[in-house]
Formats: structure tokens, C-alpha cells, sequence
């Protein structure tokens, strides 16, 4: 079995729920590493989901803060990484692996 790290996402926070990866048929992710950066004046918010279940449910991200999530979720063929912010905005980069099924 092939195992290539990737970068299942990289950019803006969406302020509406939005999938953002999905993984490819015949592949199997691994969510290793998420960070999530608020580089406004006011707080910004983060949720994350993997495959429909809440993984990070509204969390605050201070004033010129950082989150940083080091994780192992696993994701099958179709499941998807969803996100959704508030108003402020900011960045998140997600990293994983994709290994053949």
C-alpha cells in the first residue's frame, strides 16, 4: 500500500459549512495535523467536521492566534472534511496521508 502525504486543504475559513476535501475513490485519508490561524483584531471561530461527525464544534481563535490539532482520524472513499467559521474569517491548513485501498 502507497502512502502519499498531501495537503488535503490550505486557505480561507468559510463562513458558511463547507466541504473541503473529499477523499477519492479507491483511497483511504488520514487527518494528521490541523492549524488554524485568526490574524484579525477579534475572535474567530472553527468548526470542523469528518465525515458528518464534529471533530472541533465552534472553537474560539484569539486575536492573532494560533489552534494546532495533531490527530488520526481516518476518512473512507466519499467521506468528507467540512468547515465552517464566523464573520472574522482566517486560515486553516489541514495535512493527512491518502493511502490505496
Amino acid at each position: 500500500m502507497a502512502a502519499t502525504p498531501r495537503t488535503l486543504y490550505r486557505g480561507a475559513i468559510p463562513a458558511d459549512s463547507t466541504a473541503v476535501y473529499t477523499v477519492p475513490k479507491n483511497l483511504t485519508t488520514v487527518v494528521t495535523n490541523v492549524v488554524a490561524t485568526n490574524p484579525a483584531s477579534s475572535a474567530a471561530a472553527l468548526s470542523l467536521s469528518l465525515a458528518g461527525t464534529p471533530a472541533l464544534a465552534k472553537v474560539g481563535i484569539a486575536p492573532t492566534g494560533l489552534l494546532t490539532l495533531e490527530t488520526s482520524q481516518v476518512l473512507t472513499a466519499g467521506e468528507s472534511i467540512e468547515l465552517q467559521g464566523n464573520s472574522v474569517g482566517g486560515f486553516v491548513h489541514i495535512s493527512g496521508v491518502e493511502v490505496a485501498a
